[in-house]
């Protein structure tokens, strides 16, 4: 029955790394193996567990997101992860991750965000410290 429903949902955009049918205690699938969402279950998200992939969110990332507005759900999250995925492969430590809605400074090697500038206060703005770039989707 899922089959059919997968002919249904578009392939492109940003995806989540959660598995909702994932039930609870179950093992992830290995990357590149067969599962049914590929995910991690709702109750690694609330544990902490991402798969290996976890951000951390520095208390004044956490102060100027909220402050300014800037989404910072679970698929912001996946997106961060995965951009600290690339830049560490590069050998990049600091990186900007520059999107539509936010951009963030992160520090790889401890996979943390550091702090976060909404797109109307780039204007003018000098970054220090940064050894790598990067545009995120969407």
């Amino acid at each position: 029955m899922a089959e059919r429903f997968n002919v249904l949902l578009p392939r492109g955009g940003p995806r989540s790394i959660v598995d909702p049918t994932r039930a609870p205690g179950e093992r992830a699938p290995a990357p590149g193996e067969a599962g049914r969402g590929g995910g991690v279950s709702f109750d690694d998200i609330m544990s902490g567990e991402l798969g290996g992939r976890s951000v951390k969110v520095s208390a004044d990332a956490q102060e100027r997101t909220r402050l300014r507005g800037i989404p910072l759900g679970q698929v912001e999250l996946d997106q961060i992860a995965r951009a600290m995925d690339s830049v560490a492969k590069k050998g990049g430590r600091e990186a900007l991750l520059i999107g539509r809605q936010a951009t963030f400074v992160v520090d790889v090697p401890s996979r943390t965000v550091v702090t976060a500038w909404s797109p109307g206060e780039m204007k003018g703005h000098v970054f220090t410290g940064i050894d790598s770039a990067l545009m995120l989707d969407g």
